[in-house]
């Protein structure tokens, strides 16, 4: 699987574990639930958190090949 295909499966994975995070009276939360949720969001890049940059190279016209 690819880096992005990881990616992807997490965020799903925590989508769906946040439909199990209360209990069925709506108002308990389920710690063990909330633990993963926070574990995969804290695993999960954030661009807050790393700038991406996009590097390009250029050639320098004026330099010699020997």
């Amino acid at each position: 699987m690819s880096h992005e295909e990881l990616l992807e499966l997490l965020t799903q994975a925590r989508t769906v574990l946040e439909r199990y995070m209360f209990e069925e009276d709506g108002e308990t939360i389920r710690d063990d639930v909330a633990e993963i949720c926070r574990a995969i969001t804290d695993a999960l890049p954030d661009e807050s958190r790393v700038a991406v940059k996009k590097v390009e190279l250029e050639r320098e016209r004026g330099r010699s090949a020997a």
